[in-house]
């Protein structure tokens, strides 16, 4: 991530934890302060003023009270401001978690895009290599006349005959090509087995002795 595209971090507020020491302390205080006044109370009971002694300690037991609710008035209000403060920082650390992850993805979008966009184009060549290949496979020829396969290998019961119709099919001669110089060469071996024929017939019929067979060419 840039630099100029990450905020600083919310800064900890520093919470002043909830004084219970300070609670207990005033509890304490006006347990005991009440204490010391109800027997200070009853014993203006043993005075010969009874009243104006009451007075005195009821006096001094309001202000004891009314301090004491002073300090906690101060404590609870403390807790309300570190319980405010603590709201606010929690707040906007969320909003600031929530900006960092916007940013981060704002910034890998970017990426995403391109790796999406370069299979795609990978997919588009792949198709096109498979497409181009069954195109290829197509077109070679893979049988020869009358759907039997064409013979690519010369072995030593091949005739002579067969390895000359054949041999067209390396010179890259068409398959029509091939199939019409085969009918022009078997047309030309039956011509040549007719006139040998007709030799031997006219020799039989003369009384001779019948020629022997032609040559076959090479």
């Amino acid at each position: 991530m840039p630099a100029w595209s990450q905020s600083p971090p919310v800064a900890a507020i520093e919470v002043p934890a909830p004084d219970s020491e300070a609670f207990a302390r005033i509890e304490a205080t006006r347990t005991r302060e009440t204490a010391t006044l109800d027997a200070q109370e009853a014993a203006c009971y043993q005075r010969f003023a009874v009243s104006a002694c009451v007075k005195d300690v009821q006096s001094r037991r309001r202000a004891m009270l009314a301090g004491l609710r002073q300090q906690e008035a101060v404590l609870h209000e403390r807790q309300f401001a570190a319980q405010g403060a603590e709201q606010l920082r929690r707040t906007a650390q969320k909003v600031e978690e929530r900006k960092q992850q916007d940013l981060e993805l704002q910034a890998s979008r970017p990426a995403q895009q391109r790796d999406t966009k370069l299979r795609a184009q990978q997919e588009k060549q792949a198709e096109h290599a498979q497409s181009q290949a069954q195109a290829e496979k197509a077109a070679v020829p893979s049988t020869g006349l009358a759907g039997k396969p064409l013979q690519t290998s010369t072995s030593t019961s091949t005739s002579a005959p067969v390895a000359a119709a054949t041999a067209p099919a390396a010179s890259g001669l068409t398959p029509a090509e091939q199939a019409l110089n085969r009918a022009i060469f078997a047309r030309k071996q039956a011509d040549l087995e007719k006139k040998r024929q007709d030799i031997a017939k006219r020799l039989a019929e003369k009384g001779a002795k019948p020629a022997a067979p032609l040559p076959v060419p090479p």
